[in-house]
């Protein structure tokens, strides 16, 4: 079922030199989608328009049928969206437990366990853990979130190649296990295989890889 859409998408400082050229694209619940693109192609760009942290210069975006600019960019982002960025974006005075509980009334132990930290691990400050160990607490964290799409830029960009493919093992098992809509950005093809639909921006365009 498509949660998500865009049509027109435009952006760019300037109309002669947009970064986005008039991006189409339908996003479905339960389908992990993969952007791929050259350096400086507008990947990120395309993640915070669809995350509401930025405005297209032309064009809407669609939630459930919605310009979410009806719904309200904040309480879109709030409601609609969960992120997780290369840099994990965790609260760093907190413990893992903590930057979970944030986002749900659950116990954070259910997630975090699905997503393989120790108990001991879940009570440690995050910036005692691994570069791993808080790229899970950052999933766990999008995951236990109510909001049916994850947005992910470059989640496994400060990683080393072991670790990368578990943490890809985790967010693909997981999304499908929690039936969300899940969108990452990367500039490895061998990361975006494991997708269900893999996107490539070329000269502003998203087509089909």
């Amino acid at each position: 079922m498509e949660i998500l859409k865009t049509q027109g998408l435009k952006y760019g400082y300037m109309r002669d030199s947009l970064v986005l050229k008039g991006i189409d694209a339908a996003f479905e619940r339960g389908r992990i989608y993969a952007i791929l693109g050259a350096s400086g192609c507008g990947k990120t760009t395309l993640l915070s328009l669809l995350g509401g942290l930025d405005t297209p210069t032309e064009g809407v975006i669609l939630f459930d049928g919605k310009p979410i600019s009806d719904i309200g960019f904040e309480r879109y982002r709030r409601e609609d969206v969960s992120f997780v960025f290369q840099n994990y974006n965790l609260i760093d005075y907190m413990t893992a437990a903590e930057n979970v509980r944030l986002v749900t009334d659950r116990d954070p132990a259910e997630i975090l366990n699905r997503v393989g930290l120790t108990a001991d691990e879940q009570k440690r400050n995050v910036l005692k853990l691994s570069g791993g160990q808080q790229q899970r607490v950052a999933i766990a964290r999008a995951l236990a979130s109510s909001a049916p799409i994850i947005l992910a830029d470059e989640p496994t960009g400060n990683l080393d190649e072991d670790t990368a493919d578990e943490i890809m093992d985790l967010l693909v098992e997981q999304s499908y296990a929690f039936g969300k809509c899940t969108i990452i950005v990367t500039h490895a093809m061998h990361i975006a295989q494991r997708a269900d639909v893999i996107l490539n921006i070329r000269h502003g365009l998203l087509a089909t890889a």
